[in-house]
């Protein structure tokens, strides 16, 4: 509705311009005076909401307390690091006062367009993690983009990193990056390195393994795990026996016999050592195990021709674990103390089978993913019991043929006086041995199994699982 108040106004021209700058005048004072009022409200709403904050009772925690709690949340909550500091002024300033929330930056490089804010993230985490606090950083390019910047920025910081982990997806330049970048650094905390490149065809690297270091040509004295997968396996970092764990990818790496041989010797103190796709060059000669005294265990993944000259090397009668995958051929060595056995989509034929049941005459633990022959070798009644100290099995994958074959196991196993104990199954291999569960159960524990393997080494899952060890 209109309202009827008519104003006087002035009668002429002259007289209305100055009435009209008299009004704007006070339209303006009034704004002010709208916009102090508005802000003196925020600020009262604002300490009101702490004074209202600091009655709860997570307030009344010490900071101290309240910082640990925060700590421990970050482990079961992504990003809490961020939303603990949007949640109130006094936790921003507890969050970002609390360098260990910010000492763990991981990275994944997918679009140009979010590059400078993804760098502006690991800058921001580097210093709220502050000069003195250890950190992690790691970097997934999952396109083909220059991430130099953060590796100078990674770099600039490598005092006070002790994990270091960089996957690569066919990147051109990766390696020759890695290795600008790595090459001349000095890493005197470094205890995890990482590097994962996959290969394309436009790949620029080098393929013989180096008898000087590549990177961290400085020194990395506490570096005890390390990871070269894909083309970046030749960039070698200094090598000692600090390192206890080793994971060598070989497909795109060029090895004879004595390069191999130099590696492990380099590494006295090692303790897992995982092999990937390794086939030494022709002309190597079986030359005797290594003095290698803490080695327990081992991990071969797709061996061709050259598994007699891999295993040669290692001294065998000391191993406690021992994981075979995509392995074809199985020579007649002898693992007498091996008790944990894992066998994945291994083609072994009649005589492999036969070598694998006379070579570990102690296993205990035994986790198969398809292998029908070794169901059924297991299988048969008689005398002698094979692998008479077995009381658990693992099935992974099972096929629909094999059903029967683990169903013949565990019923041959009960009739003698080494039963098995356990016997588990993952997911899609329960649904395939339906039909035989209830009688299973009926003669030892059946239990579940993760669909996702176990983090290798056995006892280093959260620092396998966060360094990315090539999977299985």
């Amino acid at each position: 509705m209109l309202s009827s108040y008519e104003p006087s106004l002035p009668g002429s021209l002259h007289e209305l311009d100055s009435h009209l700058e008299v009004l704007r005048g006070k339209h303006a004072d009034l704004v002010r005076q709208l916009e102090e009022l508005g802000e003196e409200i925020r600020v009262a709403e604002t300490k009101r909401a702490r004074m209202y904050n600091g009655n709860a009772f997570i307030s009344r925690l010490p900071p101290e307390l309240l910082s640990h709690i925060f700590l421990i949340c970050q482990d079961s909550f992504s990003s809490f690091q961020i939303k603990a500091a949007s949640v109130c002024h006094s936790w921003r300033e507890l969050a970002t006062g609390t360098p260990l929330l910010w000492a763990n930056v991981e990275i994944r490089l997918e679009h140009t367009s979010r590059m400078a804010s993804k760098l502006h993230k690991i800058e921001s985490y580097l210093n709220r993690s502050g000069p003195s606090t250890l950190f992690a950083a790691r970097i997934h390019v999952q396109k083909n983009l220059d991430f130099s910047a953060f590796l100078k920025l990674i770099a600039s910081h490598i005092s006070r990193c002790h994990l270091l982990s960089i996957t690569s997806s066919p990147e051109t330049k990766a390696w020759e990056l890695l290795r600008e970048h790595l090459e001349s650094l000095h890493a005197p905390k470094l205890e995890y390195l990482s590097l994962q490149v996959r290969w394309s065809s436009a790949s620029v690297y080098e393929s013989k393994w180096s008898i000087t270091p590549l990177i961290f040509k400085g020194g990395a004295p506490l570096l005890r795990l390390l990871q070269l997968t894909g083309i970046a396996s030749s960039l070698r970092p200094p090598v000692s026996k600090a390192i206890t764990t080793l994971h060598l990818h070989g497909v795109f790496m060029l090895l004879t016999v004595s390069d191999y041989r130099a590696i492990l010797s380099a590494v006295p103190g090692l303790i897992n050592l995982s092999l990937h796709g390794l086939e030494l060059l022709e002309g190597g000669q079986l030359g005797g195990s290594l003095d290698l005294p803490q080695l327990r265990s081992v991990r071969c993944r797709k061996f061709k021709n050259s598994t007699a000259l891999l295993l040669d090397a290692l001294p065998l009668n000391q191993l406690e674990a021992l994981v075979l995958c995509e392995v074809d051929d199985l020579p007649s060595f002898d693992f007498p103390n091996v008790k944990a056995l894992s066998v994945f989509e291994c083609g072994f034929g009649v005589s492999e089978i036969g070598n694998l049941v006379l070579a570990f005459p102690s296993v205990e633990s035994l986790t198969i993913g398809s292998s029908s022959l070794l169901y059924m070798a297991l299988g048969i009644e008689g005398d002698p019991v094979w692998w008479p100290k077995l009381r658990r099995i693992d099935v992974r994958d099972l096929e629909p043929e094999d059903v029967g074959s683990v169903s013949r196991l565990v019923k041959a196993r009960q009739r003698t006086n080494h039963p098995l104990e356990n016997v588990y199954f993952d997911g899609s291999s329960r649904r395939r041995a339906k039909s035989i569960l209830a009688e299973l159960q009926s003669l030892t524990r059946i239990g579940h199994l993760d669909d996702y393997l176990e983090a290798w080494p056995a006892g280093h899952g959260s620092i396998a699982d966060r360094i990315h060890l090539a999977d299985y």
